[in-house]
């Protein structure tokens, strides 16, 4: 595994570095890296294709004007995320007030076996929801750190590099996320719904 980073973060400088040099390809070949996985984190946090289109595209805006500032030292997709981060803050922060957030559209559909059985299909699909939004109520900082943590299979030490706190304080964020929504989901539970 540690090989894999490695040779990751290696490909990754150097990419940098040529793109740094004016070769554009290789900024786009970072671009077709990365695109996807921050894509999917930003639709996760935003619960919006639209805006996580939007974002992730000023995200990469200012990472090619912001590349000269990158430090080789550290691992390229941290501080990729954390402008990410940083970029999701400042934009979403905006238009979240507004929107209506629908935590059933983005919910897969079921596997076809259980089709046959329509009340169970309703009842998990309800339970999803349930979570989803359970997660989207956290504390900004924990759902970050969850989602990082479960989506984007980020170590402790990662998600701290991306968040400026420590592996530490990473992990007790996520600890803190998971036993807020175990326990919100548990009293919903208890109300019936």
């Amino acid at each position: 595994m540690i090989g894999v980073l490695t040779m990751s973060k290696e490909r990754d400088n150097m990419l940098v570095e040529s793109t740094l040099k004016g070769n554009i390809d290789s900024f786009e070949e970072l671009i077709t890296l990365y695109q996807d996985k921050l894509f999917n984190f930003l639709s996760k946090m935003t619960y919006s294709r639209e805006d996580a289109e939007e974002i992730t595209q000023e995200v990469f805006i200012k990472v090619y004007k912001n590349l000269y500032k990158y430090n080789n030292k550290w691992s390229f997709s941290t501080w990729i995320y954390r402008i990410a981060i940083n970029t999701l803050r400042t934009e979403y922060r905006k238009i979240k007030n507004i929107k209506k957030i629908d935590y059933y559209t983005n919910i897969p559909d079921l596997p076809a076996n259980l089709s046959d059985y329509p009340e169970i299909a309703y009842e998990m699909k309800e339970q999803r929801g349930q979570i989803i939004k359970l997660i989207d109520d956290l504390k900004e900082d924990q759902k970050t750190a969850l989602l990082l943590r479960c989506m984007q299979d980020f170590s402790f030490k990662e998600i701290g590099d991306i968040l400026g706190i420590s592996p530490e304080a990473a992990k007790m964020k996520i600890h803190r996320a998971k036993q807020t929504i175990c326990r919100k989901y548990e009293k919903l539970e208890k109300e019936g719904r």
